[in-house]
């Protein structure tokens, strides 16, 4: 079966209205002029090829059916529209990058009636929040078999890989990626994590600079070292402990580097980490105390 397919005003309804009901379709209203047209359409058979019939991609030249372009009131090409359902749940115009096809593509796939990624997804996502991280990475690993290339499950394997320190599994994830994948903004904020976590950041082992600040307790540049220490270790909460206390002596320190630190690792971590979710309720009841 071809996931990608010709048609005309006549098979509108067919084979996208009535097909969506079971299968996600992308509609491609494009032209032989159309400059943009010629960029976009490859990517957008890139992209469903990949998903190896999850989703199914229309093309509909509006210069040969233009009755049917009216009636969705196509101004302008390229534009494209994805329908589940039998209804449109997503649009857009102009040519994109293969990230934004890619988003949409999963979206249109996990809005499929009877899917049950995104049921699993929020149970591997709970057991991730519950730090049951191996059981976690079973569920997104079992994921990634059902649908490759969705970024949410990639991102929520990568996560796990992480807490459990299996740093090099990680890496050659990353290693097997294509652009696509490498330009989604979650997975930019995990690699540049695991590039932080395996990096030294300090001359000295993280237990050097604790007895350090044991002997100084008020020195605040050594246990700033001491908490970005324990974070390029992945020990994130012995991190966020040490910031805490900074913050909470001086939340203005240099800066308010305290703060912003902990404000940069919330963002690279996810808010789901349980890590991030107790932290951040601590430095809340600081703020607003």
């Amino acid at each position: 079966m071809s996931f990608v397919i010709d048609i005309n005003q006549d098979q509108f309804v067919d084979e996208v209205i009535e097909k969506s009901k079971t299968v996600p379709v992308i509609v491609d209203f494009w032209a032989p002029w159309c400059g943009p047209c010629k960029q976009l359409t490859p990517l957008l058979e890139k992209v469903v090829n990949k998903k190896n019939g999850k989703v199914i991609l229309a093309k509909v030249n509006v210069d040969e059916n233009q009755e049917i372009s009216s009636q969705l009131n196509i101004q302008s090409i390229p534009t494209v529209y994805g329908f589940v359902d039998g209804k449109p749940i997503d649009a857009f115009q102009g040519a994109q990058p293969e990230s934004k096809i890619n988003a949409m593509v999963d979206k249109m796939i996990e809005a499929t009636p009877g899917n049950e990624i995104p049921k699993i997804i929020e149970e591997a996502d709970q057991l991730f929040t519950d730090q049951k991280f191996e059981e976690s990475l079973k569920l997104f690993e079992g994921l990634v078999a059902m649908d490759p290339g969705n970024s949410k499950i990639i991102a929520g394997m990568l996560r796990c890989l992480l807490q459990l320190n299996k740093f090099e599994e990680a890496k050659e994830m990353f290693e097997s990626f294509d652009d696509s994948i490498l330009k989604d903004e979650e997975i930019l904020k995990i690699k540049k994590l695991l590039d932080k976590t395996t990096v030294k950041q300090t001359d000295y082992s993280s237990e050097e600079i604790f007895d350090e600040v044991i002997k100084k307790p008020q020195d605040k540049n050594l246990r700033f070292k001491l908490a970005e220490s324990y974070l390029s270790e992945n020990e994130t909460k012995k991190g966020f402990d040490e910031l805490l206390i900074l913050y909470e002596k001086d939340s203005n320190w240099n800066d308010g580097a305290a703060k912003k630190k902990l404000l940069e690792y919330f963002d690279l971590l996810g808010f789901n980490d349980p890590n991030v979710i107790n932290a951040r309720k601590r430095l809340s009841a600081m703020m607003f105390k």
